[in-house]
């Protein structure tokens, strides 16, 4: 098993588990080792998951997970009443572009349409300049959702978002990509200490571009579908019982063609579908105030297909077909060192089961089925000052080299993200 599969395979079986940024802030759950957490702690939820959390927590303002110039996510959360929340958002694409999503074996069905990461494609057709759009990540989004309370048992939330990019600056290279985003949950508070939530995610996508005005790519049928439930559940004075069970299925198809009013005619096609099905429990222990440790374990099914044409207007055929059993283990633990400070670390051991089938016309024993162990460790700190909070998800192998300055051990991205966010 080479190490780009294994990377894939990593990042899908920690990425796809709930495929969408964390709610204030995504910083602190990624210094807790991110992955589940951001459903199963629970003033952190993922209200791009459940909606209907967002009751929990207004009168904020936040820019969450910012990465080096990429602004991340920023967010207006205002309370309408006690019981309704409004929230004003904007945020780069989760689909960067609306295109590309690689597979378990590595591929995307902008590839499989003819599209190599140069930007070139295979001749007879014209090369595709390097700035091509299917390579280009300013998507921007903007949304607006709301979340309410229906008395003392029910909260009911949703959200709508529309994002895209387009670009004609020459009157001869046109692009465009449209995503919209769609969710709804409802929670049901069982009692002061038991609740349940539940809340489905739709996506859908499309794509178009011509080139030298004959060149064309169409990305349609670009859906995501994610579903998730969990629960809460007190079992001890100080231990809340945290069950979920998530699913999501990314489907993506993308066309290659010269139009029919060229000389030439020709048609490439990719098409790429995933599946990850996701059942775990996590429990919450709070031994004392400003102290949380979160042990957890579950179990992650990934399906990976791929299917496209070698040569244009040549058979489909089936490209890639993987499964993985992904079980996983790992902790959260957070506390409080002052008043103004906090400390975050997570970590995580995943075992990858993969099942690699033949997808070609020949050899037809070429079948591969490997086991890999997947280790991390995340850590983080919160910092608190009056109405401020910022948290940083750092890079581990900073506590290794030390302060550069003093060590001499230089430490690439000390703050791998980071959240600031201000309450009133």
């Amino acid at each position: 098993m080479n190490r780009t599969f294994l990377i894939a395979a990593a990042a899908v079986a920690l990425g796809l588990l709930l495929a969408s940024t964390a709610f204030a802030t995504g910083s602190r759950i990624n210094g807790l080792s991110g992955g589940e957490k951001n459903i199963t702690i629970r003033d952190q939820a993922n209200i791009d998951a459940l909606p209907q959390m967002l009751v929990f927590h207004g009168n904020q303002v936040d820019v969450d997970e910012v990465v080096g110039a990429a602004y991340g996510g920023m967010n207006i959360r205002y309370k309408l009443t006690d019981e309704a929340v409004l929230w004003l958002f904007g945020k780069k694409s989760p689909w960067l572009p609306v295109v590309k999503a690689t597979t378990l074996g590595g591929n995307d069905s902008g590839l499989l349409a003819g599209l190599d990461p140069t930007g070139a494609v295979p001749p007879p057709t014209p090369a595709i300049p390097p700035s091509n759009p299917i390579k280009d990540p300013t998507n921007h989004q903007f949304g607006i959702g709301f979340a309410t309370k229906l008395g003392e048992g029910l909260r009911l939330g949703s959200y709508l978002s529309i994002g895209g990019h387009r670009n004609d600056a020459d009157g001869n290279n046109q692009y465009s990509n449209t995503l919209i985003d769609f969710a709804i949950g409802f929670g049901l508070d069982i009692s002061e200490t038991n609740n349940i939530d539940f809340g489905l995610n739709l996506k859908f996508g499309s794509f178009v571009n011509f080139q030298g005005g004959t060149d064309r790519y169409v990305g349609d049928g670009l859906m995501n579908i994610g579903l998730v439930a969990k629960g809460e559940f007190q079992v001890h004075q100080i231990a809340k019982l945290v069950p979920y069970v998530t699913f999501n299925y990314d489907g993506r198809a993308v066309s290659h063609t010269v139009r029919t009013d060229s000389p030439q005619h020709e048609a490439l096609k990719g098409n790429t579908s995933q599946v990850a099905f996701a059942l775990g429990a996590d429990l919450a222990i709070a031994p004392a105030e400003g102290v949380l440790v979160q042990p957890g374990l579950g179990l992650l099914i990934l399906n990976s297909a791929a299917d496209g044409n070698k040569v244009p207007n040549g058979p489909i055929t089936s490209q890639e077909a993987i499964t993985a059993l992904a079980p996983y283990y790992g902790f959260a633990a957070e506390a409080a060192a002052f008043d103004w400070l906090d400390f975050r670390v997570g970590a995580r051991q995943t075992i990858v089961k993969t099942d690699v089938s033949n997808t070609l016309p020949t050899p037809q024993s070429n079948e591969k089925h490997t086991s890999t162990v997947l280790n991390t460790v995340t850590t983080g700190v919160g910092v608190k000052l009056r109405s401020w909070t910022i948290d940083v998800n750092m890079n581990p192998a900073w506590f290794n080299n030390g302060p550069h300055v003093a060590t001499g051990n230089a430490t690439g991205g000390w703050g791998i993200d980071f959240a600031a966010k201000y309450e009133w």
